[in-house]
């Protein structure tokens, strides 16, 4: 009857592979995360800066005609690049962590802005968006 060779048992410094022990493909993962935060950030970039930019017509708006002609004109706008969205929500999606984190990624380089806005610009709008809904909020509660 033939025999195989056999192995020596591991040494006690080998240690045997485990799930904690990294694939050799990790390198493509990381990259395929790294990939997939970068399309995320300049998604959120994008709707940051769209966001901004109707924020900024409604606030010039002179009065409430000319709002309503932003706001009809923003929610086509909104729904063709976002598919759907009102004056309301970009106010509050603006004021809300994920706008907040959207504007930090722009500060912090992490994403660069491709529209026609400044930095300075959208972090304006942010604010007015801030004062808009700290007002709604208050007008709500005063007729609440």
């Amino acid at each position: 009857m033939p025999t195989e060779p056999r192995t020596p048992p591991p040494s006690p410094t080998e240690q045997p592979a485990d799930a904690s022990t990294p694939a050799p493909h990790v390198p493509q993962a990381r990259a395929a995360q790294s990939a997939g935060k970068a399309r995320r950030l300049r998604t959120e970039a994008e709707k940051l800066e769209a966001f901004c930019v109707v924020v900024r017509a409604a606030s010039s708006a002179a009065d409430h005609a000319a709002f309503a002609e932003v706001s009809r004109a923003a929610s086509k706008a909104l729904q063709a690049k976002f598919g759907g969205g009102t004056i309301t929500s970009v106010f509050a999606w603006l004021t809300s962590s994920a706008g907040k984190d959207a504007l930090d990624s722009v500060l912090a380089g992490e994403v660069e802005l491709t529209g026609s806005l400044s930095v300075e610009q959208i972090v304006e709008a942010v604010a007015l968006a801030q004062k808009a809904e700290l007002l709604r909020a208050t007008q709500g509660q005063d007729q609440g």
